[in-house]
């Protein structure tokens, strides 16, 4: 991009006027933009990698000047990889952690605390609500596998994109989500969900199927520790650094590893991490039926404050990654990562 100098009536780019500023690339999406034989060799280059990602490869992780882990397993794994294949531009990893909006805070302004149309959350009523999107690691089919086998279990709301679902479920799934009984204990939501809905759905869903196969940070289960929901989700990192046993219900899985991930202890190219578990963890239904019963038995009051936990860990997540952002400016205004000491 050009800017026309009105003083001189000369083109100026983006880099003339900010040849030092650093720019933070997200995953592998970088375009080519830092090829370009315009990028100027003072400007710093900032990646904040989704580290399960099969697309980011050894060159994204040497070709940058700070590394941005959103989550305590990017930080350890990354710096164990530039241990084991070494670290020629002195990258420094710096463990930010994140946040994300906040759905449900949205739909209260559009609706008021006391609109009619919007029911308060009930922790004596179970009813539970999974939301995949357009995503194929949110174990959307293990919680299938489990309500079908429990027709006990109480109502399940599942939200899952038309093709995800034609592509994926419709040939296992279709027919006996149809034969339930009349009781009519699963129900399905395809489609794409408006933010509205969607904010309305987190004020009013007092418990959340959260159970990711892999996450690159969780924003889905961050929103529902926003909502202060009790949450199921899974007992592998990143999903249980955002939660804990004593803020959510963790479900037991196998790990695997994926070879097409750098960092998951089987990379079937070279530089791979080396002494890893996986990161990937297949949930079952069986787990998912076992820590559904775990919530059966909690009370009302115990469930609530189960999820007023996992809302406070979301305020000081919050409040951590705003302090790491100003620590972050301070860095790239110094003009050196290496200043900075990591704690």
């Amino acid at each position: 991009m050009e800017f026309k100098d009105a003083r001189t009536g000369k083109p100026r780019s983006y880099h003339d006027l900010c040849p030092k500023t650093a720019l933070i690339f997200m995953n592998h999406f970088w375009d080519g933009v830092a090829d370009s034989p315009s990028w100027p060799a003072t400007k710093p280059k900032y990646l904040m990698p989704n580290v399960e990602m099969y697309e980011l490869q050894a060159h994204h992780y040497w070709d940058v000047d700070v590394v941005l882990c959103k989550t305590a397993i990017c930080a350890r794994r990354v710096r164990m990889w530039y241990q084991q294949e070494g670290n020629p531009r002195h990258t420094r990893v710096l463990y930010t952690r994140h946040t994300s909006s906040d759905a449900a805070l949205y739909a209260r302004h559009q609706h008021g605390d006391s609109a009619n149309d919007v029911k308060p959350k009930n922790f004596s009523d179970v009813r539970f609500v999974h939301t995949a999107g357009k995503s194929m690691f949110k174990g959307t089919m293990a919680v299938l596998d489990c309500w079908l086998t429990r027709p006990d279990f109480p109502p399940l709301d599942v939200f899952v994109d038309q093709n995800i679902y034609d592509g994926f479920m419709k040939e296992t799934y279709e027919e006996p989500i149809r034969a339930q009984a009349a009781s009519r204990k699963i129900t399905l939501h395809t489609g794409r969900v408006s933010a509205d809905v969607f904010g309305k759905l987190m004020l009013e869903a007092a418990f959340l199927l959260c159970t990711s196969v892999l996450e690159g940070y969780g924003h889905y289960i961050n929103q529902a520790r926003a909502n202060a929901a009790l949450i199921v989700t899974t007992a592998s990192p990143p999903m249980n650094e955002l939660l804990s046993p004593r803020s959510a219900v963790l479900v037991s899985h196998p790990i695997s590893t994926v070879k097409q991930q750098l960092l998951g202890g089987n990379f079937e190219g070279e530089h791979g991490l080396r002494g890893v578990q996986g990161m990937a963890t297949y949930v079952k239904g069986a787990g998912i039926c076992d820590a559904v019963e775990r919530v059966l038995e909690m009370t009302a009051t115990e469930r609530q404050a189960m999820g007023e936990r996992a809302r406070r860990q979301y305020v000081l997540d919050t409040h951590f990654f705003a302090a790491r952002m100003q620590q972050l400016r301070a860095m790239a205004r110094a003009g050196d990562s290496r200043w900075y000491l990591d704690p």
